[in-house]
C-alpha cells in the first residue's frame, strides 16, 4: 500500500483526503511503517492510517488529550525515527519520538503514546482490515493543492556514521564511494531482495518511500556525482532513471506495486545479465536493457571479452543520448561543486598574519 498525498481514501466507511504522510524506522529493530495524515471535510475531523508493512497490519487512530490503558497491555515500544515526509506535516527526517503501545484484551482496540521533544502525544484507535481502506480518487500533478496540502517534498540528505563524526572532513574522506556502499549504509534504503546472475554476479534491490526525483538526487549526492552517464527516460510515460559509473549500473524506478525501487549491480552483472528488473513493467524493462546496450555494453567488451553476454545478439530498442537531461547536468553540477570543495579546503601551503 503506497498513497500519494491528494489521494481519497474510504476508510472504514468514511471518505478522507492524504493531506501528509510520514515514513517511520524502529531505531530497536530497523522495522518500517507508513502514516497517512487524513482530513474529512464532512467530518471536518483528522485521522492517522497507519501501515506496517513487515506485519500487514492497518490501524486508524486520532490524537486524543489522554486515555487510561486500564484493560490494556504493552505490545510494542521503541524510538521511531522520521526516515520520509510529505505534504502537511510537522516533523522533519531525523526526528525521533520514544514510543510505545497497548492493545485491550479484544487485540482490536489499540492505544500509542508517542513522547517528541516538545511533549507527549496519545492516540487511540483500532484496527482495519485491508478491504475497509479503498482509494476512490487519485492525487496528480495537475492536481489544485487544497487549503490543507502543502506540495513540498520534506526530504533532505540523511547522513547515518558507524562513529561520531567530529568535522565535515574527516566524513568527506570515508564517504561512500560506490553506490551499492551508500544505499547499503543510509537507513532511508531499505533493502528488499538480490538477484543472482551468471558469473558468481548478482543485483541487490532496495526500496525507498522518496520517489524517483529525491532518489535519483540523492544517490548521486551520496558518490558525489561521480557518474559516467545519467539519464531519465522519457517515453511510454515510464520515469526511471538509470545511472552509469566506472563501476555499476543502477536504476531508480517504480514498480508494478507502486514503490520506488533502485537494482544497483556491477557492471560485470550488467553484460552477462540481462533479466528484466526486479518487479518492472513492461517499459521500465526496455529501458533497463536499451540504456546499457547503448551506454555501456560496447565500452564493457573489452573487459569481459572471455564470455559471451546476452547483448551480442541484441535487436531491442536503443537510447539517444540527452546530454541535457536534468539528472545528467545535475549529476555535473554536483561533481564540479565537489571538486571546488576539496580544491578550496587547502592541501597546500599558505602564509600571512
Amino acid at each position: 500500500m503506497n498513497y500519494a498525498v491528494g489521494d481519497i481514501l474510504r476508510v472504514d466507511g468514511d471518505v478522507y483526503e492524504i493531506i501528509g504522510k510520514i515514513a517511520y524506522r524502529n531505531r530497536n529493530d530497523n522495522c518500517t511503517w507508513m502514516e497517512y495524515r487524513l482530513y474529512s471535510q464532512n467530518m471536518r475531523r483528522e485521522k492517522w492510517l497507519s501501515y506496517d508493512e513487515t506485519y500487514q497490519e492497518y490501524s486508524i487512530s486520532e490524537t486524543t488529550g489522554n486515555a487510561s490503558t486500564s484493560g490494556y497491555h504493552e505490545v510494542d515500544r521503541g524510538t521511531e525515527e522520521v526516515i520520509g515526509a510529505w505534504g502537511d506535516v510537522d516533523v522533519e527526517i531525523g526526528d525521533r519520538a520514544d514510543f510505545v503501545e497497548f492493545e485491550d484484551v479484544t487485540e482490536e482496540k489499540i492505544i500509542s503514546w508517542e513522547v517528541w521533544d516538545d511533549g507527549k502525544e496519545v492516540s487511540v484507535g483500532y484496527y482495519l482490515d485491508p478491504e475497509e481502506i479503498q482509494k476512490t480518487g487519485e492525487g496528480g500533478r495537475g492536481r489544485k493543492s487544497s487549503k490543507y496540502e502543502t506540495v513540498v517534498i520534506c526530504f533532505v540528505i540523511f547522513w547515518v556514521a558507524a562513529f561520531c563524526i567530529n568535522n565535515l572532513s574527516d566524513y568527506l574522506s570515508t564517504r561512500p564511494t560506490t553506490i551499492a556502499k551508500y544505499l547499503k549504509k543510509e537507513a532511508s534504503y531499505i533493502y528488499v531482495t538480490s538477484i543472482t546472475g551468471d558469473k558468481g554476479e548478482k543485483a541487490d534491490v532496495y526500496k525507498t518511500y522518496g520517489d524517483i526525483d529525491w532518489a535519483a538526487k540523492d544517490i548521486i549526492d551520496g558518490i558525489d556525482g561521480n557518474t559516467e552517464n545519467v539519464q531519465q527516460n522519457t517515453e511510454d510515460g515510464d520515469e526511471s532513471v538509470a545511472i552509469l559509473t566506472s563501476r555499476e549500473y543502477c536504476l531508480i524506478y517504480t514498480s508494478e506495486d507502486g514503490d520506488t525501487l533502485i537494482q544497483i549491480s556491477t557492471r560485470k552483472y550488467a553484460y552477462y545479465n540481462d533479466d528484466e528488473p526486479y518487479h518492472s513493467n513492461s517499459y521500465t524493462r526496455r529501458y533497463y536493457r536499451g540504456y546499457y546496450y547503448s551506454w555501456g555494453y560496447f565500452s564493457d567488451i573489452s573487459d569481459y571479452s572471455s564470455g559471451t553476454s546476452p547483448y551480442s545478439d541484441y535487436s531491442g530498442d536503443t537510447v539517444d543520448g540527452n546530454y541535457y537531461d536534468t539528472y545528467n547536468e545535475y549529476s555535473d553540477s554536483v561533481r564540479q561543486s565537489s571538486i571546488n570543495a576539496r580544491s578550496s579546503s587547502g592541501g597546500g601551503t599558505s602564509s600571512g598574519k
